[in-house]
């Protein structure tokens, strides 16, 4: 129970604030919201580059060293957006196990922590962390975080006894400059469990690839399929530019050992752009990677099609088209028609329209998961 002088104090805060005119909405006035201090005693501190931890979702990462979802140095020139986004660590993880009781982060943040009016904080700049073995793994935690900080320190577990599994999700729209990983001090640590196989789920798109807007990382609909198929996730989602460029296509094609490659650009590129770019994307990907699984994926519908007809019935018309004719000389390329994987109520499940909610997300996984599934082929 609050002391009924720290109560006054609050009140007393909260009434001047806002009588001032400043925008703390209230929520100061509740203890249960405030960022609580962490303290770092008893804990060894890691880098999850070093041997034992295994880092997903960056490709390039043995090569250059970052965080980032491209390289550095590309082989071919990069649309200015998309080599800034790229920095952003949305389908990035970290996975380990140990005998650790608490399991803490230190982060800095390569922008503020906050600034996107539609999305949390939470998803936009923090970690969460899973705890289980594949297929068990449960939700522990999610880092908290100041208002328009670059750094933080947070706790994501506590408690643990004996052997434990996580794995740590990054920020869906940050980037990450740097990352530590708190241990209790003598706590033994391990490799995790390995993938179930060695290919990874490669997808391309725009912002809701990315993950808008997620409450956190491990919300959005490829990290639930990742954790369901226990498989590694590269997400090349980049915000309101997933166009359909070639050179996109051409480094996207480096990325090793692809297990199934996922393409939806018609949110970004429109319909003249996948008319005129789609076919000629995918031509790059398979020249790179006969035989591997590739998906033509389209868009959800938006929240306003209940009542406004949009664009989107035009372009999977050819998308189905274009899929139908590859498949007379390719049957490994295939059509995931979203038209109703949000279900007959798709308006209750965005943020603003487009960008999918937690519930969005969830029943995106859920078609997804399978078909994807289905698809994956023995061996990769």
């Amino acid at each position: 129970m609050v002391g009924k002088a720290v109560l006054i104090s609050l009140l007393a805060a909260g009434g001047a604030s806002m009588g001032a005119g400043a925008d703390d909405g209230g929520w100061r006035l509740d203890v249960n919201m405030a960022v609580p201090e962490v303290t770092a005693e008893g804990i060894a501190w890691y880098d999850p580059g070093q041997p034992l931890f295994r880092i997903g979702g960056f490709p390039w990462f043995a090569q250059d060293k970052v965080f980032r979802r491209l390289p550095v140095s590309p082989s071919h020139p990069l649309p200015p957006a998309v080599d800034k986004l790229a920095d952003c660590t949305a389908g990035g993880t970290v996975a380990f196990r140990s005998t650790s009781s608490r399991v803490l982060v230190k982060v800095v943040l390569t922008s503020k922590s906050d600034g996107m009016f539609h999305m949390a904080p939470t998803g936009k700049s923090g970690f969460d962390l899973y705890v289980g073995a594949p297929g068990s793994q449960k939700t522990a935690g999610v880092t908290t975080m100041g208002e328009g900080v670059t750094e933080y320190q947070a706790q994501l577990f506590s408690g643990g006894q004996d052997w434990n599994e996580f794995t740590l999700n990054f920020p869906l729209y940050n980037g990450v400059a740097s990352l530590r990983i708190g241990l209790s001090e003598g706590a033994k640590l391990a490799p995790p469990s390995p993938y179930a196989g060695p290919g990874k789920v490669v997808i391309y798109g725009g912002s809701t690839v990315q993950g808008a807007c997620a409450s956190r990382p491990g919300r959005y609909h490829m990290s639930i399929v990742g954790r369901r198929l226990n498989r590694e996730v590269v997400n090349l989602g980049f915000s309101g530019n997933g166009k359909l460029e070639p050179e996109l296509a051409e480094v996207m094609a480096q990325i090793a050992a692809p297990a199934i490659l996922i393409v939806e650009g018609e949110r970004n590129a429109g319909y003249q752009g996948v008319v005129e770019r789609l076919e000629a994307f995918l031509r790059i990907l398979r020249h790179r990677h006969p035989g591997v699984p590739m998906v033509v994926m389209s868009a959800n519908p938006r929240g306003s099609e209940w009542r406004l007809p949009g664009d989107r019935p035009r372009i999977l018309a050819f998308q189905k088209e274009l899929v139908a004719r590859l498949r007379e000389s390719d049957p490994d390329v295939h059509l995931f028609d979203s038209s109703s994987l949000l279900g007959d109520d798709f308006y209750e499940c965005s943020v603003d329209g487009s960008h999918p909610t937690d519930l969005g997300f969830q029943r995106m996984a859920d078609g997804l998961a399978p078909f994807v599934a289905g698809l994956l082929k023995p061996g990769i």
